[in-house]
């Protein structure tokens, strides 16, 4: 049988049995990666530019160039990439290049603030339009704005952002919530992967990633959402991190960070490396937090402090037809959750967090002509999280057992059609939880089917995806509770789906549109939670007949681009039948009188808003940057109630100097307007504007590169409050603080 054959057997084969584990072991399909090697360059010097980190959009690989500017990746994909460039001081930009199987591609990558023509290809400024606009996330936070923003959790560090507030009951639990939509309308993951913690389900559960460490952060919004999952209407955060290696090192290389901040006399640090051994990629990092009580302009706000230690360890085989490769990852986190003496706990409840993370993954990057590459992942996460009283008692436990699988197919360019991903996913979650708490245990079973393409034609784009999603929540022991319901197993299964248009009226204009539906299932506790929950200042009852929430959503928008910067207009429509969240009855539980009565309900919700985000050069070295969103949402079938805990209209205005390309300076104001449109039982919330002070700089000594950022929060000490923080009713937020960060690369 010859080479063609085999080809030919392995194709009928795959079809017929789906099978795509038989794909990746299947022999004789031939060599379809070639290597990239790289110098970034420097576009008013001419001078090598080192310390550069390097990504290939859609691979989810990144390389820092070393001191004299050159970086090198092998057994990259043949065809066309974008690689994005991020260096501090520069703007970020993308490149285009073209990979030959079986051959070495060299590229220039120069680098400046203004767009440039080199060697035929387009180079364009982080204001200009992307070379593929479906491809890039809508918002990324790495290199020196992440250094900048960096803060005590990933809502914290990406609060800036239009659109983006966060839910809090102090700093620990914070949580991004994405034009109104929070919890799990709005996936947190990790890698790709979902993190396995309870921080979607209740405001005092905070989430397991820790940002001291993470190589960047990524708003994914639109169809490709869908690849994540179903009920992603607000979007998605991806942390990225890179526990399991994808690239093989030259030699020994990383970075260390530490920073302090003044508000809570906070110090943590972290460590990375990687390693070559031989075939093999190591990859290791560490983080420490600790952080006391929060300081505010009326005093200190009780248990707030934050005691957090990270760990990971990842082994890589890196070979021509790809990598395969496992990691080992340890979350502990203690934090405090602030006393309320109307609220069942007047000293306050301490949360102890942990979190055991393996992960194994593969990519193959040999197959088929129509097969770019395939992506095969599982991962396991058992998570602990014990809630003790000040007395010292357990009042209650959590404890989820979560196992997640997923195969994708990268699909190369098929005639119009682009950039394509087919996949699987499968997930096990064994729920218990103990103390006060009469929830009963119970398991999940979740499969998912999912396809995503791109299309592009003249002035056209387009992206659309399709999924389809099953869940079984089966709990342990079945019954008949008075406020319940009846706790029996529960079946659900829905399709979502996603359609994006952009059309390029003119070389500065890009008008679009988003459709998007989706189909979010009930949670165990969403259903079967029946108990008293301290730290949440609540007493939880779910609801057994819940149905499942979908969603619709629209959104029209408009991007405007020059050299001197860009801006970006949004307004959107979201119809959500079924929103289940849990209302405050207003009636305090029979059980603990010290707490209010919350009941999970399904309701219809009609939200709409808008978002504006610019920024704009004025004569050197000066450039003005801001942001503004708003959200309204009603329950439609409860007389048009406002839906609670909505932020209210809010953004910031900066303006920057950069006097040399290491050097910038800023002065920015977050502000917020009053937030009377709130829900029954909810108090109004006055506006505030709050003045931040931030600068950085870098320089190469000993021929490591030193980064510094320096912030003062809150300059003025304001006394101001956010909407979305459970506790603001205690105290106000945190008053003035100095924030010092530096990170060396070697």
């Amino acid at each position: 049988m010859n080479s063609r054959q085999i080809k030919a057997t392995g194709r009928r084969l795959l079809w017929k049995l789906a099978s795509i584990i038989g794909l990746a072991v299947s022999p004789a399909w031939g060599d379809q990666t070639g290597s990239l090697a790289g110098h970034v360059i420097d576009a008013e010097s001419g001078q090598s530019v080192g310390w550069t980190t390097v990504v290939i959009e859609g691979l989810e690989r990144a390389r820092m160039s070393n001191a004299e500017g050159y970086f090198f990746f092998a057994n990259v994909p043949s065809g066309a990439h974008i690689l994005q460039s991020l260096h501090v001081g520069y703007r970020e930009e993308r490149f285009k290049v073209e990979v030959v199987a079986g051959d070495t591609t060299h590229v220039d990558l120069v680098i400046g603030h203004e767009s440039l023509q080199v060697e035929g290809i387009l180079i364009e400024g982080e204001h200009t339009r992307p070379v593929s606009p479906l491809q890039a996330p809508e918002v990324v936070f790495s290199g020196s704005k992440l250094r900048q923003n960096l803060s005590r959790t990933i809502a914290e560090t990406i609060d800036y952002e239009p659109g983006i507030a966060q839910r809090s009951m102090g700093p620990a639990p914070a949580r991004p919530v994405l034009r109104g939509l929070g919890g799990d309308r709005l996936l947190m993951i990790e890698d790709g992967e979902r993190t396995g913690d309870l921080s979607a389900t209740s405001s005092d559960h905070a989430v397991a990633i820790e940002p001291m460490t993470t190589e960047r952060i990524e708003v994914v919004r639109g169809p490709r959402t869908l690849l994540y999952g179903s009920n992603a209407l607000a979007g998605v955060v991806n942390v990225v991190r890179g526990y399991v290696p994808s690239e093989r090192p030259d030699g020994l290389g990383g970075s260390v960070t530490y920073q302090g901040e003044s508000v809570n006399r906070g110090l943590s640090g972290g460590l990375t490396l990687e390693q070559a051994l031989g075939p093999l990629a190591l990859r290791f990092d560490s983080s420490l937090r600790n952080a006391d009580d929060i300081s505010t302009p009326r005093g200190v706000l009780a248990n707030t402090d934050i005691r957090t230690g990270n760990a990971s360890v990842g082994l890589s085989l890196v070979r021509p037809w790809g990598h395969v490769g496992a990691s080992g990852s340890l979350y502990n986190s203690d934090y405090g959750i602030p006393p309320d003496a109307e609220s069942g706990h007047p000293h306050g409840v301490s949360i102890d967090l942990q979190r055991q993370h393996l992960e194994g993954r593969g990519e193959i990057l040999t197959g088929p002509d129509w097969l770019q590459r395939l992506e095969l992942h599982h991962a396991f996460s058992r998570y602990q999280h014990g809630e003790y009283e000040a007395s010292g008692n357990l009042g209650l436990e959590y404890g989820v057992l979560t196992h997640n699988t997923g195969a994708l197919a990268h699909l190369d360019r098929m005639g119009p059609f682009a950039n394509g991903v087919t996949g699987l996913w499968f997930e096990y979650r064994n729920y218990a939880a103990a103390g006060l708490n009469y929830t009963p245990p119970a398991e999940e079973y979740a499969g998912a089917l999912f396809a995503y393409q791109e299309w592009e034609h003249g002035p056209w784009a387009a992206n659309a995806a399709w999924r389809v999603d099953a869940r079984r929540v089966e709990p342990r022991e079945e019954r008949y509770s008075r406020r319940v319901g009846s706790i029996q197993t529960r079946d659900f299964a829905g399709m979502s789906a996603g359609l994006s248009n952009h059309y390029r009226a003119s070389s500065t204009l890009t008008l679009g549109s988003t459709l998007m539906r989706t189909f979010r299932a009930p949670g165990i506790e969403e259903l079967f939670s029946e108990g008293p929950h301290l730290a949440a200042y609540s007493y939880e009852v779910g609801n057994g007949s819940l149905d499942s929430e979908r969603g619709l959503g629209l959104e029209l928008f408009a991007d405007y681009h020059r050299e001197e910067g860009h801006v970006h207009v949004a307004v959107f429509r979201n119809a959500i039948n079924g929103f289940i969240f849990f209302k405050n009855s207003g009636e305090r539980s029979l059980r603990r009188a010290d707490l209010f009565l919350y009941q999970t309900l399904g309701e219809r919700v009609l939200m709409h808003g808008a978002e504006v985000t610019f920024d704009w050069h004025l004569a050197e070295p000066w450039k003005v940057a801001g942001a503004l969103s708003y959200v309204r949402g009603r329950l439609t079938d409860l007389d048009d109630e406002p839906l609670p805990r909505l932020p209210p209209l809010q953004g910031h205005l900066g303006l920057t100097c950069e006097p040399t390309e290491a050097l910038s300076a800023t002065i920015d104001v977050r502000l917020a307007a009053e937030q009377d449109q709130i829900g029954e039982f909810e108090e109004p919330t006055e506006g505030y504007a709050v003045l931040d002070l931030s600068s950085q700089y870098y320089a190469q000594w000993g021929g490591r590169l030193h980064t510094f950022a320096l912030t003062l929060e809150n300059a003025t000490d304001a006394v101001y409050r956010n909407h979305l923080n459970r506790v603001k009713d205690i105290l106000p937020e945190p008053g003035r603080n100095l924030r010092l960060l530096h990170k060396i690369f070697f």
